[in-house]
């Protein structure tokens, strides 16, 4: 009966995912304790814009919120258009009918993702226990029924340097593509209510990543003269692999815990809300969890692994073909087209494996997976790369 008390369950981990299981549990009455590393949800954040990808699928990420039982407690702006350039700064405005994606702010403060999330946890019920880290061992020993690991990331597949700073710019979505100054990624300048976050992501030559950061600013400065006033910075990276299984030991592992995200543009959001989900799903129903998320998630994690290699195969030139395609068609369904797996990417994807395999020891904290070895750069004009 809900509001009955029925189970203990313990969260390690009060990000999205970690959040979505604990109000969905603790909505139908399980006793929910979440243990976070730090002293507030959100803390690794400085109040910086990301986004909930809404191309990967059919249904509209407002609707997937509604159907997981989520509100939005939160800051939630849809993008319809955006400015993308290519190396050699040639713009080309796209745009879409529906939202190609819903702007959120992350942080503890103000009305983020997280504070939103945690607010819904807190009024079902759930208790928080800040700095706070919890061993698989000691829920043998005091009764906890199920454990869900919501931790993030272990290991960067892909890095991103962020600053947020206010700003008189005029609403902006911005994004550059070109490999010399984030290879393998992109930088982008969003500017929404006179708060502007620039970012540089890269998945190669991570070691490097201040030297990208600092180029791809002055870059976008060549675009457009802005001052930087209360500028805040931070770091934040991806975790990507392939599994047979999401669960080991009697834990669930959720989001990046378990690295789950989509590798074409590394955004995670929707996928961790998916598997916070799927995870509750799975003791709500009595039910394992592997199917939830491979019904969910399974197919779409591998053709994004397909995609991101097309992406970074195609280097500047082909860059420069995928922005003016994008132009030419509705975005939305543009990039739908990209998270769809016909024949000739299935094919693709056992070469994919074999040829980015990693063979030496990783830190991802799934037992058995694939994950990718570390690429570097080697653009000339960069010097030696660094491992």
């Amino acid at each position: 009966m809900v509001g009955q008390i029925r189970s203990k369950i313990k969260i390690a981990g009060a990000g999205p995912s970690g959040l979505t299981a604990a109000i969905l549990l603790a909505r139908a009455g399980y006793d929910v304790e979440i243990f976070e590393a730090r002293d507030a949800v959100g803390a690794r954040f400085i109040g910086d814009f990301q986004v909930i990808e809404n191309m990967s699928r059919e249904e509209d990420a407002l609707e997937m919120l509604k159907r997981f039982g989520l509100d939005t407690n939160f800051y939630l702006r849809p993008v319809r258009q955006a400015l993308f350039f290519d190396h050699r700064l040639r713009s080309q405005p796209v745009k879409s009918r529906r939202p190609f994606g819903y702007f959120i702010r992350r942080g503890s403060e103000g009305e983020t993702l997280d504070r939103g999330l945690l607010a819904q946890a807190l009024a079902a019920g759930a208790k928080i226990h800040y700095q706070t880290r919890i061993k698989p061992e000691e829920t043998e020993q005091d009764g906890t029924s199920h454990l869900i690991v919501a931790t993030g990331p272990a290991a960067p597949d892909g890095l991103a340097k962020e600053m947020t700073f206010t700003t008189s710019l005029p609403e902006t979505v911005w994004v550059l593509f070109d490999m010399n100054l984030s290879p393998g990624g992109y930088a982008y300048l969003f500017v929404l209510d006179g708060i502007a976050t620039f970012g540089c992501a890269i998945t190669q030559d991570l070691s490097r990543i201040n030297h990208y950061f600092d180029r791809s600013l002055r870059r976008f400065q060549e675009m457009v003269s802005f001052p930087i006033e209360n500028d805040r910075t931070a770091y934040s990276f991806m975790n990507f692999s392939l599994k047979e299984s999401a669960e080991a030991g009697g834990r669930r592992f959720v989001g990046e815990a378990g690295g789950f995200q989509d590798y074409l543009f590394g955004l995670g959001i929707r996928y961790a809300l998916t598997t916070g989900y799927a995870a509750a799903e799975s003791i709500l129903k009595n039910t394992p969890y592997d199917p939830l998320w491979k019904e969910a998630l399974g197919p779409a994690q591998e053709v994004s692994l397909v995609n991101r290699f097309l992406y970074e195969s195609g280097g500047n030139r082909g860059l420069s073909l995928f922005i003016r395609q994008s132009g030419r068609d509705d975005l939305q369904d543009y990039l739908g087209k990209w998270h769809r797996s016909p024949w000739w990417k299935r094919l693709l994807l056992p070469l994919v494996k074999w040829r980015w395999r990693r063979t030496d020891r990783c830190v991802h904290r799934l037992p058995a997976h694939w994950c990718r070895n570390k690429p570097v750069s080697s653009h000339p004009e960069l010097g030696p790369a660094k491992p």
